[in-house]
């Protein structure tokens, strides 16, 4: 440890300081904007969309492996076709 030790612990201590405020200013402003979202009715705070769902639903077929999902998945081909 040199002389400038304390000098780089300085530095060390002011970047931590300075990463810790920028973290929580970015966590301050999402949370408004998210609540701005909200209450103006956005689509992304009503949640999830029509492509959400799908991908979803997707991905619940690609790691289901019960029975009672063929079933299911018949039942919504008969309903797609009645429409």
């Amino acid at each position: 440890m040199g002389a400038d030790w304390p000098l780089v612990q300085d530095a060390l201590v002011i970047a931590a300081l300075a990463l810790g405020a920028g973290a929580a200013l970015t966590a301050w402003l999402m949370r408004g904007r998210r609540k701005r979202e909200a209450a103006e009715g956005s689509p992304r705070a009503a949640g999830p969309g029509p492509l959400e769902e799908r991908v979803r639903v997707l991905e619940r077929i690609a790691t289901d492996q019960s029975i009672g999902l063929a079933d299911e998945i018949e039942a919504l081909r008969q309903n797609g076709k009645a429409s």
